[in-house]
């Protein structure tokens, strides 16, 4: 009888290893094609950035990122380096809000405005056209006026909450990489991120990506180090998932990343024991994240603070830009003229006619999607303009200048990091570098989807840190074939003599 059980366990056992290869394979490819386009729109864009030949600025930034590895194979105790590089990702990020004011305005200045009508205790905004369609804002509104009304509404405030968080996440970055990778990998991670333009800049921008990013990515590192060890850890996942989606409503992409990584990673093996209890956990995960935005939501309803749930209640406008043709996915101030001066049911109406038409010949999809997959993923990053309010444009343009070849960079080695994967796959589909996964189905989710709706380039910033995080192993993957291919040169040059 226990023969025949397992020679019918056999089949199963060898479908879930052969589809989870499948699974695997396809992520990582689809990665890869990511990775390669992304390459490609960078370079073809230089030249608008640098003087100098394409090819030379991709052999420098080649040359920069050895210097940087070096920098962490350096003999410095783990303690001295993090602790170094926290303080100087601290110091970097307060020497540019203290010498780089930076006013709220346009949605920045709508939000902070209505934070400090919150803490005199004023809701009337809530009736306002804009919190009547994205009710979601409210979330990081309460936020803000939480710390104005401990703190007090000076704006530095605000900005040094946005320091600590942004320095928080450097330790993140650098926690994920090595979890995920090795130690070096790690050190270099964090070391790239200290000096990420956007992070830096953003400090002092009152954005709501700089919370909810750290929320998201702590989140992802208990998926990836404490999902299967700890019983505990599905609550606390959950929860910071919920917490960053009220913040920045980009928990479902977040959540739907995790499923299929789980799916992969976790639920494909052969242990039935496992797969019931990883499967429970997920559940567990779904549910509190559902529960904490549900109790936000009614907190805010009951309280007759707003009539309608954390959520958008005009979810086809981010359609309606992102599918038009004449801005390339970009905001349209005539769309949103035409729409104003409707009713709620007909402009839900009209968007859906809008949509329709532009969805109408689908042989313009493709060179729409290439044009904005160029912006979104190649362009200067808006959130420099946003940041920066001074005259000085050399200043300005040489910020630009640094973050793209920064920028490069993550492209280059993270097709390098792609194919280190599939190797280390073909190998070991259960070795912990496959939980770099999940960065990669977050990278390549929110890219597709932005081949549908709105684009900025500031938009791209809750992605840096696992593409840095991918990055990162791409260096050390090239440095690791750079040691080889010397031992085997050695090896030849010893038996030849």
């Amino acid at each position: 009888m226990i023969r025949r059980l397992k020679r019918r366990s056999r089949p199963m056992t060898a479908f879930n290893k052969y589809f989870k290869a499948f699974c695997v394979l396809t992520i990582l490819l689809v990665g890869a094609i990511y990775m390669g386009y992304g390459f490609y729109v960078n370079v073809e864009q230089l030249d608008d950035f640098y003087d100098w030949p394409s090819f030379f600025i991709v052999a420098a930034g080649l040359l920069v990122m050895g210097i940087a590895y070096a920098v962490t194979r350096l003999p410095i105790p783990r303690v001295y380096y993090v602790s170094g590089m926290l303080i100087l990702a601290f110091l970097l990020r307060l020497l540019w809000v203290l010498f780089v004011p930076t006013e709220p305005e346009s949605d920045f200045l709508t939000l902070h405005n209505a934070a400090l009508s919150v803490t005199e205790g004023d809701f009337s905004f809530t009736e306002n056209s804009y919190f009547q369609k994205w009710v979601y804002q409210l979330g990081f509104v309460m936020y803000q006026a939480l710390i104005i009304f401990l703190f007090g509404e000076d704006i530095f405030i605000l900005q040094f909450f946005n320091i600590l968080f942004s320095v928080a996440m450097v330790w993140m970055v650098y926690k994920i990489t090595t979890e995920i990778f090795e130690e070096k990998a790690g050190h270099l991670a964090g070391l790239i991120y200290t000096f990420y333009i956007p992070a830096i800049v953003m400090t002092s921008l009152l954005t709501n990506q700089i919370l909810a990013t750290l929320l998201f990515y702590i989140g992802a590192y208990l998926l990836v180090k404490r999902f299967e060890d700890k019983n505990w850890s599905w609550i606390a996942i959950g929860v910071l998932f919920a917490l960053g989606h009220i913040i920045r409503p980009l928990g479902s992409f977040v959540l739907l990343a995790a499923g299929i990584f789980v799916f992969v990673v976790y639920l494909l093996r052969n242990n039935r024991r496992n797969i019931l209890i990883n499967s429970g956990k997920f559940l567990g995960v779904i549910t509190t994240y559902l529960l904490v935005l549900t109790i936000a939501s009614q907190t805010l309803i009951i309280s007759g603070i707003s009539d309608y749930p954390l959520e958008n209640r005009d979810p086809k406008w981010k359609f309606v830009v992102g599918l038009n043709h004449e801005t390339r996915g970009t905001y349209s101030n005539e769309g949103s003229k035409t729409l104003s001066n409707l009713s709620w049911k007909e402009r839900l109406a009209k968007e859906e006619e809008m949509i329709e038409e532009r969805l109408s010949d689908p042989s313009r999809l493709p060179p729409l999607f290439h044009d904005k997959f160029s912006i979104m993923w190649g362009d200067r990053d808006a959130s420099i303009m946003w940041s920066y309010q001074g005259d000085d444009e050399d200043f300005k343009d040489w910020l630009y200048k640094t973050d793209k070849f920064i920028y490069l960079q993550f492209f280059i080695f993270g097709m390098i990091a792609i194919f280190g994967l599939i190797k280390s796959a073909k190998g070991n589909l259960e070795n912990k570098q496959q939980k770099a996964l999940f960065f990669v189905l977050f990278i390549i989710g929110y890219a597709m989807i932005h081949l549908l709706i709105e684009i900025q380039t500031r938009y791209r910033f809750v992605l840096m840190p696992g593409l840095i995080t991918l990055q990162s192993y791409g260096v050390y993957v090239l440095h690791r074939l750079f040691i080889r291919s010397k031992k085997r040169e050695s090896i030849r040059k010893s038996s030849a003599s």
